[in-house]
């Protein structure tokens, strides 16, 4: 039979694959398509894009390859089985994820019942960013670093850290520019060392552990921050992040950095995480080192900025509640544990999930397309049809930017989910236009825009029908295109 940690990642694979699981990965929003299409257009060009060519408004513009690395994985996958290829990559990541923060939370506690419940927990809190998108990566190597931090405040082993964290750096500043979660945490590590330094100076011993500690995590730190620059672009990669993290406009336009709306039925699991945390401090009344304490309060915080954050809080928190619940567990909750424990030694099932895996992998039903209620399928079969009609620039609604360069390769785009590339200017111009402001015409004019495609309810259909030199060629439930006469 399988272990528990076995079992746990069998679950979330077989569910992922499943529908409606399999759909939402790939169809929540364009950018599954946009990363495979850039990343298609590296293995076509055998090289590392280093320019625009798939806008017309940013044509021909340096470009910072954040995700070159798992762009191409995740190309590799298109070829081989389409959008399914990607549900695949995403959910060996997703899965692989949280198998190892079961056997994490297992190793630290002891305890069974606890690391299945709040990983279970942590599941539940995290499942709404489980897209086929370049931050699965993200999630795996977070738990690798929380876990190779956690082993160094156990066993103080500076050299090991140094190795594992420059290794993680390197693939992590290649793969997903959720790197920078990375560094908040080894910075949170640093600083709640140097606490402890402060406070043990009335302890010689505890002094000298605290100084020897902090020493190591300086150049561990150091260390990171030189070799996250073997990546394409070097220091260009780190000014980028930062320029778009100073930008509050594009921050707060982009909704999934905004906060949750714990309205809304996709926050409930970041809601019950929220109060178990809460219940925990409040009735086990664990007590935290200063470095635990503060990676509570700003991973909690940054989790509560912005939603982007949630799975990261997860992975990075759970071992700290763990422990707590662990010290605190009644007779009952260790009697079961115990008897857990004497399954899961025997448990030699490791060959079966695989084998497992890989018939359902291999054999599940395939077929993953785009809904035709939420995308343009349809136009986009309408333009194929009609080239001559559409020989010049686009505006296009910019969640349906990603698809669009896959579905219609041969047409530059007007704006994608490449936010950060276009920058607050053109993002402003096009939410000017979008929102019929009074400027609205501007950006159609400076950018020779000579056909719409917009969804149906998009005012600015509304707009263009009255204007005598617009016409609309094209129009169903989901998308309508609007062609402006010669």
């Amino acid at each position: 039979m399988p272990s528990l940690t076995q079992w746990l990642w069998l679950m979330i694979l077989l569910i992922l694959l499943a529908q409606p699981w399999r759909t939402m990965m790939v169809a929540s929003d364009g950018d599954p398509c946009l990363h495979w299409r850039v990343g298609e257009y590296m293995l076509e060009t055998r090289h590392i894009i280093r320019a625009d060519v798939f806008s017309h408004t940013r044509y021909g513009q340096p470009i910072v390859t954040k995700e070159w690395l798992s762009e191409l994985i995740f190309a590799l996958a298109g070829r081989r089985a389409g959008l399914y290829g990607l549900v695949v990559v995403a959910t060996l990541l997703i899965a692989t994820t949280f198998a190892m923060l079961h056997r994490q939370l297992l190793r630290e506690t002891g305890n069974h019942v606890v690391a299945i419940f709040v990983v279970l927990l942590a599941v539940w809190a995290a499942w709404t960013h489980w897209l086929a998108r370049p931050h699965a990566f993200s999630f795996l190597l977070a738990a690798l670093w929380c876990d190779a931090l956690r082993r160094f405040e156990r066993d103080a082993s500076g050299r090991r850290l140094g190795v594992v964290l420059g290794v993680l750096t390197v693939l992590w500043v290649n793969l997903h520019s959720g790197y920078l979660a990375g560094f908040i945490t080894l910075g949170v590590y640093w600083l709640g060392t140097a606490i402890e330094l402060i406070r043990g100076r009335s302890d010689r011993n505890r002094w000298l552990a605290a100084q020897q500690k902090l020493r190591v995590l300086t150049g561990v730190v150091v260390l990171c921050a030189l070799v996250s620059l073997l990546n394409p672009n070097g220091y260009r990669l780190h000014l980028l992040n930062f320029q778009f993290l100073r930008s509050d406009y594009l921050a707060n336009w982009l909704a999934e950095y905004a906060s949750s709306n714990f309205h809304e039925i996709d926050s409930r699991g970041f809601l019950v995480w929220l109060a178990f945390t809460f219940l925990t401090l409040a009735l086990v009344r664990p007590r935290l080192s200063p470095t635990n304490g503060l990676m509570l309060i700003v991973w909690t915080y940054l989790a509560l900025y912005t939603r982007r954050n949630i799975p990261l809080l997860a992975i990075f928190v759970s071992p700290i509640l763990a422990t707590a619940l662990a010290d605190a567990s009644p007779a009952w909750v260790r009697r079961l544990s115990d008897r857990l424990g004497e399954t899961d030694e025997v448990a030699r099932g490791g060959l079966l999930v695989g084998m497992a895996a890989v018939v359902a992998i291999a054999l599940w039903p395939r077929p993953t397309e785009m809904p035709a209620m939420k995308w343009p399928l349809d136009a986009v079969k309408y333009i194929q049809q009609h080239p001559d009609q559409f020989q010049g620039n686009m505006f296009n609604q910019y969640i349906w930017g990603g698809y669009l360069l896959h579905a219609l390769p041969e047409h530059r785009v007007f704006v994608d989910g490449r936010t950060d590339f276009y920058g607050e200017s053109l993002i402003r111009q096009y939410d000017d236009t979008s929102a019929l402001r009074t400027n609205w015409m501007q950006a159609l004019d400076e950018y020779h825009v000579s056909w719409t495609l917009l969804p149906t309810e998009h005012r600015l259909n509304l707009a263009l029908a009255l204007l005598p030199n617009w016409q609309c060629v094209y129009t169903n439930e989901v998308a309508t295109i609007f062609r402006k006469q010669p």
